[in-house]
């Protein structure tokens, strides 16, 4: 089985055969969706809720990741809606990002808390799992969906949007787009052991890159755009991870 952590863009995604399970964990409760993807089993969480009750400093990726490592997936593929930093992440673009950096505070970021007191400690250096995404890339050429193969991924607190000088600052230090909701969930998938790998699409410029202000109704077309060309990579990439 593998998982799938949809976000921004997926209000929609249905599975054949599917069921709705509560996961009791120890970091709280988790809401999945089991079910076929093209004959493929998987378990489906959607990182904002359902209804979207989460903001992203809010997800409860703790309990998200304890679910599917409970459920004992084999890899987990993630999406997320970003936006642009260079001209390779453009909005409509996909990229498969191979780096991170942090830049939020004050989220439970870690599984080894006062409850769990005994830490591990996991390397880092490559945050993304090669197989994962090389079977993402591949999907990608099967699919004739393009994919930018490498990017660095700013992930924000939010909820607010980032200013113009924020941007500029996130530039500088290497970033080639910004979101809210990678981390702390792909450290923690590591520390699950769990191979992990996420698939962007870029459907805004960062604030102070383009001429005019944010049309956040532009942004929602651009969204279901490229939550169809997702779509279309997930399915062939989710049958490549579990064979």
């Amino acid at each position: 089985m593998i998982g799938l952590i949809v976000g921004s863009g997926f209000n929609d995604f249905p599975l054949e055969q599917s069921r709705t399970q509560v996961i009791d964990t120890a970091y709280g409760e988790a809401e999945v969706v089991i079910g076929l993807l093209d004959n493929t089993r998987v378990a489906s969480i959607y990182r904002h809720g359902a209804d979207h009750r989460y903001a992203p400093h809010m997800v409860p990726s703790r309990a998200q990741i304890a679910a599917l490592k409970e459920l004992c997936v084999k890899a987990v593929i993630a999406t997320a809606t970003v936006g642009g930093l260079s001209a390779d992440n453009e909005p409509g673009h996909l990229t498969v990002p191979d780096q991170i950096i942090d830049y939020t505070s004050g989220r439970e970021n870690t599984f080894w808390d006062a409850a769990h007191p005994t830490p591990i400690h996991v390397d880092f250096t490559e945050p993304f799992d090669a197989k994962v995404r090389e079977a993402l890339l591949e999907a990608g050429k099967e699919a004739k969906v393009y994919l930018f193969n490498r990017g660095t991924y700013a992930c924000t607190q939010g909820p607010r949007l980032e200013t113009a000088a924020e941007i500029r600052r996130l530039i500088m230090d290497g970033c080639d787009m910004v979101g809210m909701t990678a981390m702390p969930e792909a450290g923690l998938a590591r520390e699950a052991g769990l191979p992990y790998a996420l698939l962007c699409g870029s459907v805004n410029w960062g604030a102070g890159l383009a001429d005019k202000a944010l049309d956040f109704e532009q942004i929602q077309l651009v969204m279901q755009q490229v939550a169809g060309h997702m779509k279309n990579v997930i399915i062939p990439a989710i049958h490549a991870l579990d064979q």
